[in-house]
């Protein structure tokens, strides 16, 4: 990178061996309470004299989840216009609306001081980078306490061209494991699985041994959906790449690895033996499945385990859900990377035009990032929108106070996260423990700070091409020769250009 920042997150032991791992790869990517809160950043020597002396007019677009927005007039809203020495404008877009919305305004020109970007990679941001309408943040980030500290791999997964152009929104770098009905696998007198063979036999189980006891054969294994939360992981876990990896010197998409077979041949056989719902090919969301007791597993985001559980209760009151990070294969214990972060905040040119206002943007930014600013936006205040009983968060339910909140929507402002405490039961904290060991064991993608100009263009109807090639293997409907005969059609349609893309951005990288 071009700044000097090389910092870890300071989430545990196993982040800094994931970034030990991650370095090495890249030596040539709702509001959740994230981790236990540390001590306050230091202040920089001279940070404080970027600040304005009136308040700066900052404006920000970014997206919603809820129908009402940050109340204005509410104590939220004023402590950040305070904290940050800002006469602060929030537009908030819906999130079913969002992409339209920014691709519009881009377009447009007209725009606010930052907005928010959910996929940097898009040809229209990447185009309007380089024709100059973006500040490129990267130099400056040093001169800030707070974002200084931002995480070097998090901030190469969003560069563009090899500079960095926002500041991103920091998630854990490896979210992903398995969620399971613990009554059910005590049930069955079965563990938590260790390994690939474990859970094939657990879901086994699930499906033939009456896992409810209700004397019905009406379970099922692991629930999937038409857009599978688990193949990223599970491919992983076979000893496959995380998307893309470097194979003889030139890029290589996941789907040329012999692990990508072995994974499809996996789920094939979960398929045929009905230990998944048959059905998943046309299933929107087969979180529901698990949600309405009807299957005992769900690979995704750990951070669903909490609402999976207090789903499960308004069905079966005893219903309790567990985890585990990661499964062993034939590569060991690997788990599935990503960017490190969820959406970047991007400053153009066109609406902040000097120096001096970059500096005061960029100060609005840092100051979010104050442990009690993090943990504002996140858990909101307490007192206000939430009390603390017997050592649990208890959120307020005063709708007035919750719309002071956005209705968790602030939570969108948080950029670091890693001093906001952690609130909340046993899963909640669990899920924190596994998110840091899959840090350490974490697989990254070399290749995600790269573009591919081809793969900007025509990466999702090629993506298609292999996707619908995996579910159709999967049912049978295709053998080993078709889906090759699908990875060819890939080729031949742009994916052997994409390759000579990356490979030749990632040698350059080198130089």
């Amino acid at each position: 990178m071009g700044n000097n920042n090389k910092k870890v997150w300071r989430k545990s032991a196993a982040v800094m061996g994931a970034v030990a791992i991650a370095a090495g790869a890249l030596a040539g990517c709702g509001g959740d309470k994230e981790q236990d809160a540390s001590p306050a950043a230091s202040k920089a020597p001279g940070a404080s004299s970027e600040a304005p002396k009136a308040p700066y007019k900052m404006s920000l677009m970014l997206t919603s989840y809820n129908p009402e927005y940050l109340d204005t007039n509410g104590e939220i809203f004023k402590k950040l216009e305070e904290r940050t020495n800002t006469k602060l404008t929030l537009t908030w877009v819906p999130s079913s609306t969002y992409s339209d919305k920014l691709s519009a305004t881009v377009a447009s020109g007209e725009l606010p001081n930052a907005i928010l970007v959910l996929d940097q990679k898009l040809p229209y941001i990447v185009n309007a980078v380089r024709s100059g309408m973006f500040w490129e943040l990267g130099p400056y980030l040093k001169d800030y306490p707070n974002l200084s500290k931002m995480n070097d791999i998090a901030l190469d997964a969003i560069s563009i061209d090899g500079k960095v152009y926002g500041i991103y929104r920091e998630r854990d770098l490896a979210r992903d494991g398995v969620m399971l009905r613990k009554d059910w696998l005590d049930n069955v007198g079965l563990q938590v699985p260790k390994t690939i063979d474990d859970f094939y036999n657990v879901l086994k189980a699930f499906v033939n041994n009456d896992p409810d006891k209700n004397g019905k054969a009406d379970t099922m294994g692991m629930a999937e959906s038409q857009v599978s939360g688990s193949w990223r992981s599970m491919l992983v876990w076979h000893g496959g790449p995380a998307d893309w990896e470097m194979k003889d010197g030139k890029a290589s998409p996941a789907h040329l690895s012999p692990a990508y077979m072995e994974t499809m041949k996996f789920y094939k056989k979960l398929y045929s033996e009905k230990l998944i719902n048959l059905d998943f090919a046309v299933v929107k969301d087969g979180k529901q499945l698990i949600n309405s007791n009807k299957a005992g597993a769900w690979v995704a985001n750990m951070n669903d385990a909490q609402g999976i559980e207090e789903s499960v209760k308004k069905v079966v009151p005893t219903g309790t859900i567990t985890m585990t990070n990661a499964l062993e294969g034939p590569a060991g214990l690997r788990a599935a990377g990503g960017a490190g972060s969820y959406g970047t905040f991007m400053i153009p040119k066109t609406s902040v035009k000097t120096e001096a206002d970059l500096k005061a943007a960029l100060n609005f930014f840092d100051k979010l990032c104050d442990e009690d600013m993090q943990n504002m936006v996140v858990n909101g205040l307490e007192g206000r929108q939430f009390k603390i009983e017997n050592g649990q968060y208890v959120k307020t339910t005063d709708s007035k106070l919750l719309v002071e909140y956005g209705m968790g929507d602030s939570s969108q402002l948080a950029v670091l996260r890693d001093k906001v405490v952690t609130y909340g039961g046993p899963l909640v904290h669990l899920r924190s423990e596994m998110y840091n060991k899959n840090a350490g064991i974490a697989v990254a993608n070399p290749l995600q700070s790269f573009v591919s100009d081809t793969y900007s263009e025509k990466g999702s109807e090629l993506n298609k091409i292999i996707e619908d090639a995996r579910i159709k293997f999967i049912m049978g409907e295709i053998d080993e020769a078709g889906f090759n005969s699908a990875v060819e059609k890939w080729r031949k349609d742009g994916g052997d250009k994409i390759i000579e893309e990356y490979t030749a951005a990632y040698n350059n990288s080198k130089k």
